[in-house]
């Protein structure tokens, strides 16, 4: 007869342990309380610890390696020899359960002190006798990996119930397939997952029978699940609230009482409040059962954070000099989460002379919810000295605009614009006074800001001005970007990433008319890496005679275009949890004519990065180099530093 072994939902990875090598409760049994005076002028006791693998198998090895207490604790030595007993006899159970969860339930685990089996009542006694540092050997019996067998899905509701219906292949237990521990714990995590989508909130995995058949090393698998009623969502309420007025936080919930409960629906609740940036705390707690309405109350549990912030930074480079600016800003300014921010500075600064030194002071309103709660008013105040390369400019600008959220995916912005401005340029010196209609639509369906792995990421504005000053009246310029990023894997190790983008500004017949700080630029880290700041873009032509007031005109001045074109593709490809690299490829250029010309100098780019990952984001160097159509403006090698992808 077949030798199997049974084991219940609650105990499952410590049934297939103790199959394995029998439970270490050394630690279970210690005095728990401060130890006494005593123990502590006890010195420690050092020990070698060694690991055999019957077979080799230098996975296993390294998974009894990672696992043991033994091992990432040597450093640290057990206070005598009790201790040090214990801590091997605890190595024994998580061994094996570190094998099971690799399917491998008729794994062994024995570990000896000195030559005796911690197991033995001696073992301590000859830890004590033994040399130092005391010789403790792990030998692991990893046996062969299970396979599922029989799969079921039981359901525990009256009737067939929901979960009955629910294909085990759909959630990954495929017989004939490995049968590590993981995937069963996955596939119960996928059932709830489904069944909550599909409406039923008090889903939930009640228990599991697993049967191991260690003759033909197959695991017979039964998940016991209530799916529990279904459920719309039911009132929501908000405490923690002090100065935040609570209507703000209602009025950015994504659903109604009534609706069809959606997990989405939560998560796209917790977004939009993290959105406000008011609270440093944000706890979602759906109820775990339904009231008496049949419905899913939803309790919103806030802590704000400090409203008030202030900050100012220094930078300086080579090529533009040194640069100053300050902030103030206030995220809760009437107590409606209405933010607003007033920056301040000053660049170019040691490296150019006083008259081409840029000064910048400009603020930003936000208020939330000024119709509906997904309505956001968006004013800009800003006057600015700039003197880029390309041209100077002295002007004020003001915008004030409406933004909706149409769903968690799509916004769209419509608003009015109004710029004065001088600008000194190649051309000469000229006013504008534009007012505007700029319209935006965006859509975002990535996974992360800084760093997706899934998605697509779009943007369309349209903004037709009026200039009131000037030959040229009618100035309409359109932008729209598209990246797209596919994952090929589940731990997103490998994903490739594209970006294309395009730009044309209609009406003036010539680039003279067009203001040179609304004109399109291509080049650099943010546009073709490997190509100098605005070097992708037309040059200037002298023009006899020289305008008055113009700035100087060589084949060294870029003016900008009517038209733009980008196109970028890249590999991101982890080589480590923390380190990666991506090859990439950059093109495009800005034009001269309204549509691009693609028998004008279209630029190309080439390199690779290195990414460095961290908790906030990666940490971005890129090194590239131009491909075609580099010109003495541009470097043989280019440098970028930054943290998030390069789109």
């Amino acid at each position: 007869m077949a030798r199997k072994s049974r084991r219940s939902a609650a105990g499952f990875v410590v049934a297939a342990a103790c199959l394995a090598g029998g439970p270490g409760d050394a630690l279970a049994q210690a005095p728990s309380g401060p130890p006494p005076a005593a123990a502590a002028a006890v010195p420690g006791i050092s020990y070698d610890t060694r690991f055999v693998v019957d077979g080799g198998d230098a996975a296993v090895e390294k998974i009894a390696r990672d696992t043991s207490s033994l091992q990432t604790l040597q450093k640290d030595a057990p206070p005598g020899p009790p201790g040090l007993v214990g801590r091997a006899k605890a190595d024994i159970e998580r061994i094996a359960a570190a094998l099971a969860a690799t399917g491998r339930y008729a794994a062994t685990v024995d570990v000896t002190v000195a030559g005796v089996p911690v197991t033995s009542a001696s073992a301590a006694d000859a830890a004590q006798r033994a040399r130092r540092p005391v010789p403790v050997v792990v030998r692991v019996r990893p046996g062969p990996v299970f396979t599922l067998g029989r799969v079921r899905i039981e359901s525990l509701d009256s009737g067939s119930g929901k979960a009955a219906s629910l294909e085990p292949r759909k959630v990954g237990l495929v017989p004939g397939q490995p049968a590590p521990s993981t995937a069963i714990f996955s596939a119960e995590s996928r059932i709830v997952d489904e069944l909550r989508d599909d409406g039923y909130p008090f889903a939930a995995v009640k228990g599991r029978d697993v049967v191991a058949d260690h003759s033909r090393h197959h695991l017979d698998v039964t998940i016991k699940v209530a799916a529990g009623p279904r459920a719309p969502f039911g009132n929501v309420t908000v405490t923690g609230t002090r100065e935040v007025d609570p209507a703000v936080v209602l009025g950015r919930v994504p659903f109604r009482p009534g609706e069809r409960y959606s997990p989405k629906k939560i998560a796209e609740l917790r977004t939009e409040l993290a959105k406000l940036d008011v609270f440093s705390s944000i706890r979602i707690r759906e109820a775990t059962a339904p009231d008496a309405q049949g419905r899913v109350p939803v309790a919103i549990e806030v802590e704000e954070k400090k409203f008030r912030y202030v900050g100012a930074g220094v930078k300086y480079d080579t090529i533009d000099g040194a640069s100053v600016n300050a902030f103030w800003g206030h995220r809760n300014l009437f107590g409606g989460a209405e933010k607003l921010r007033i920056d301040a500075g000053a660049s170019r600064l040691i490296t150019n002379k006083p008259r081409d030194y840029e000064y910048g002071l400009k603020a930003h309103f936000e208020k939330p919810g000024i119709w509906t709660g997904f309505d956001d008013l968006l004013v800009d105040l800003e006057a600015m000295r700039e003197r880029p390369d390309a041209y100077h400019r002295d002007g004020v600008r003001g915008a004030a605009a409406i933004r909706r959220r149409l769903t968690s995916e799509l916004s769209i912005q419509a608003g009015v614009e109004v710029e004065a401005s001088t600008i000194r340029d190649t051309f000469g010196e000229k006013d504008y006074l534009l007012a505007g209609v700029p319209l935006l639509a965006t859509f975002d369906s990535t996974d992360s800001a800084l760093d997706p792995a899934k998605g697509i990421r779009a943007t369309l504005s349209a903004a037709p001005y009026y200039n009131f000053q000037g030959d040229t009246k009618s100035l309409n310029i359109f932008k729209g970007q598209v990246s797209s990023y596919l994952s090929f894997d589940e731990a997103h190790r490998f994903i490739l990433a594209g970006k294309i983008g395009v730009g044309s500004i209609v009406g003036p017949k010539d680039l003279a008319d067009v203001p040179a700080n609304r004109r399109f630029f291509a080049g650099g880290g943010g546009s073709i890496r490997g190509f100098a700041y605005q070097s992708a873009s037309p040059y200037c032509t002298p023009i006899v005679p020289r305008p008055k007031h113009a700035l100087k005109c060589d084949d060294d001045t870029p003016i900008g275009g009517r038209s733009l074109l980008e196109a970028s593709i890249e590999a991101r490809i982890k080589v480590t949890d923390t380190i990666g690299i991506v090859p990439f490829v950059d093109a495009g250029a800005a034009f001269d004519k309204t549509y691009p010309d693609f028998s004008e100098n279209i630029r190309v780019g080439a390199g690779v990065g290195l990414r460095y990952y961290t908790a906030i984001g990666p940490i971005r160097v890129d090194v590239a180099t131009p491909v075609v159509g580099r010109s003495k403006n541009d470097s043989r090698v280019a440098l970028y530093i930054g943290i998030g992808q390069a789109f």
